[in-house]
């Protein structure tokens, strides 16, 4: 880490003005598990399940802190910080990440479902046509979104907040009708006991890999948490106050990215300002972990009490459809009406969000470990990616339907857990304390929670190879 530079680091301004990484990171969290998978656990097997739901979230906390000091502290993305830490195994992570998101245009088709079950358009086509039409869409909307925004990272933010906003506000009302209401102290009881959880009888193999995907996605999901990083760089956060963010090449003006980071001296004053720092990341952590999980807990409540006792649980071209009933409950057709426009909304929005973070961290390694690459603007490689990542996941739609599209990556998204959390340790907790302060260095307790998760994360991909291959 002789490379980086030493600057002082920036105070910390009103928390007020940095409220922004953490609704980006709710809002693409809920795309699968908050309102797919964990309402269908619900729907079709009851209570059995769901007391895995909080372990599952806040587990996440300690990946997502640790993810965001490396770049509250030196300005970069995590995977330049991978490169530091070990170059080779970052190459066959990245392989792996590669894989993983070639799938994510299984969020457009699945938004499509909720918007070509809302219009009925085009007609005489069938679901999987009209779904994919909405998709193709949507996806040509938000696109033409990312290449004119001036500031990318502002879009996106707004977009998510919005989504955000409208939709806990139709669960709400949903959750207050009486006949709904007055079921809800037996579903806190179980979810807030993990040693509830229990195979149902009428167990059915073929979904184990949705509860894979189901306990990833309960926060973000393996790889999907790194992107993080990359909103809390271009919000300014820490030493990444000294990097310009990426730009539309058409309307915006553009921002150095520097092709290194900063690091700080061991003085009262930057030990201060960490401290203001770090509170802010466990804040914004804390906050985009509830929010989600907020969320995750009512879809799954009105999952159980709408419809379980009715039979009826997402899938095939409907993955989103059935859920209508939630706000039908409290406002009728114009409730069925609002729901599958949020649903499209959730899940394509999703798909946005995943587009641009994953062009970022495609970006960052991509910067990081090529040195001709840096002949080109981080700008140019962001946009190269996006086009790519458009380009295959337009054709990874027409492969299969939603739901399989989104079991690759989740079920992967496990295994990049496991695979990626201790190179994260050894990058902030045996890297770090070579060029910074040794206030900067992770404390025991988050030592700790870092190796709590992982196990967990390892426990759950042993049992899936276990009872996949060797049974």
């Amino acid at each position: 880490m002789k490379d980086l530079k030493t600057e002082k680091l920036p105070k910390v301004p009103p928390l007020w003005t940095l409220i922004g990484p953490a609704f980006i990171w709710a809002s693409v969290a809920q795309g699968s598990g908050e309102l797919i998978w964990w309402p269908f656990f619900a729907a079709k097997y009851g209570v059995a399940l769901l007391g895995l739901i909080l372990p599952a979230s806040f587990l996440q906390f300690f990946v997502n802190q640790e993810v965001g000091r490396y770049t509250a502290l030196t300005g970069e993305g995590i995977w330049a910080g991978f490169k530091r830490a070990n170059r080779r195994y970052s190459f066959f992570l990245f392989l792996l990440a590669f894989v993983s998101f070639l799938w994510f245009g299984g969020y457009a088709s699945a938004g499509g479902t909720a918007l070509y079950s809302l219009t009925g358009f085009p007609k005489n086509i069938g679901e999987r046509l009209g779904s994919l039409f909405w998709a193709y869409l949507t996806i040509f909307v938000f696109s033409i979104g990312l290449v004119f925004s001036k500031v990318v990272y502002q879009l996106i933010e707004k977009i998510m907040k919005l989504v955000i906003f409208s939709t806990l506000a139709g669960l709400l009302i949903t959750l207050f009708q009486p006949e709904i209401f007055s079921q809800l102290g037996s579903f806190l009881k179980v979810i807030f006991n993990p040693f509830s959880v229990r195979f149902p009888a009428n167990w059915d193999p073929a979904d184990t890999p949705n509860l894979l995907t189901a306990i990833a996605y309960a926060g973000m999901g393996g790889f999907l948490n790194l992107m993080y990083s990359y909103w809390l760089k271009d919000k300014g956060v820490g030493m990444a106050k000294y990097f310009g963010r990426i730009t539309s090449p058409i309307t915006g003006k553009s921002e150095i990215i520097p092709e290194s980071g900063y690091r700080f001296e061991d003085t009262a004053e930057n030990r201060k300002n960490w401290r203001g720092w770090f509170r802010y990341l466990r804040l914004d952590n804390f906050f985009a972990l509830s929010l989600n999980t907020l969320t995750l807990c009512l879809t799954t409540f009105l999952g159980l009490v709408i419809l379980h006792p009715k039979g009826e649980y997402p899938s095939g071209w409907k993955i989103a459809v059935v859920q209508a009933q939630f706000f039908e409950v409290s406002l009728g057709h114009l409730g069925k009406i609002l729901f599958l426009i949020a649903a499209a909304l959730f899940l394509v929005d999703t798909w946005l969000g995943l587009a641009d973070g994953v062009s970022r961290m495609f970006a960052d390694f991509t910067f990081a470990n090529f040195k001709k690459a840096r002949e080109k603007s981080f700008r140019f490689w962001y946009y190269l990616w996006l086009g790519w990542l458009i380009f295959v996941t337009g054709l990874t739609m027409l492969v299969a339907q939603p739901a399989t599209l989104i079991n690759i990556a989740g079920v992967i998204s496990i295994f990049a857990f496991v695979l990626f959390i201790p190179l994260l340790w050894r990058l902030n907790y045996c890297l770090i304390p070579r060029s910074f302060p040794d206030f900067a260095r992770p404390k025991k307790l988050t030592v700790i929670g870092l190796l709590i998760s992982w196990s967990f994360y390892l426990a759950i991909a042993v049992w899936f190879l276990k009872i996949s291959f060797f049974k």
